[in-house]
């Protein structure tokens, strides 16, 4: 099926790593990401978090872990950004290619699934300024809302936290366990690519 729609522009991988109803939800939101819309049940956080006992997320709260490696490519055109994936589930490696371009204040991805051999020659337009970006990405829900923790190699005591609440949250509900130190939603310091770049939370 995936090399039947290998070369659609829109394609998404939606796959099995919390629940059938985070299944749903995260294919809803791709339907409106391809429409260049906002998916208007939830709308994305980012926060800067105490490292988690990541083990007590997975025997509490069911987070499932991925293994993830981030390489940014060099640039072909100056409101695109492209970067390759490498993401592990079990014992299966798959990969991906995106492209994000920006228009005045506004920001879409595509993203499609490539083979192996791809992937090893897209790693030839690295962007030798930026470091590849290993994380380990931890899926669960809590009191309904999604929650993804990414855990890099290069801290030992913080994390980033992403949320998706609901447009109307008086407030971010996390778990006890996580501790939140601020949110980073619009600080440019935690965007990925900077992240790549510099290697520190």
């Amino acid at each position: 099926t995936l090399r039947a729609w290998q070369a659609h522009p829109n394609l998404r991988v939606i796959d099995n790593s919390i629940d059938f109803e985070d299944k749903l939800r995260r294919g809803i939101r791709a339907i409106y990401d391809c429409l260049g819309m906002r998916a208007p049940q939830e709308v994305w956080h980012k926060y800067l978090i105490a490292m988690p006992d990541v083990e007590k997320l997975q025997t509490e709260f069911s987070a499932s872990a991925i293994d993830m490696m981030q390489t940014y490519l060099v640039k072909t055109q100056p409101n695109v950004v492209r970067r390759i994936r490498q993401q592990k589930n079990g014992q299966e490696y798959l990969y991906f290619y995106t492209e994000k371009r920006y228009a005045d204040k506004d920001a879409w991805e595509t993203e499609k699934p490539i083979t192996q051999k791809e992937y090893v020659q897209y790693l030839m337009e690295a962007d030798t300024a930026l470091h590849a970006v290993h994380k380990t990405k931890y899926r669960f829900v809590y009191q309904g809302c999604r929650f993804e923790i990414d855990v890099y190699p290069f801290s030992n005591d913080r994390a980033i936290m992403r949320a998706a609440l609901p447009q109307d949250a008086p407030a971010l509900q996390a778990p006890p366990e996580i501790t939140v130190l601020r949110e980073v939603t619009d600080d440019p310091a935690y965007k990925n690519r900077q992240l790549a770049k510099n290697q520190r939370l």
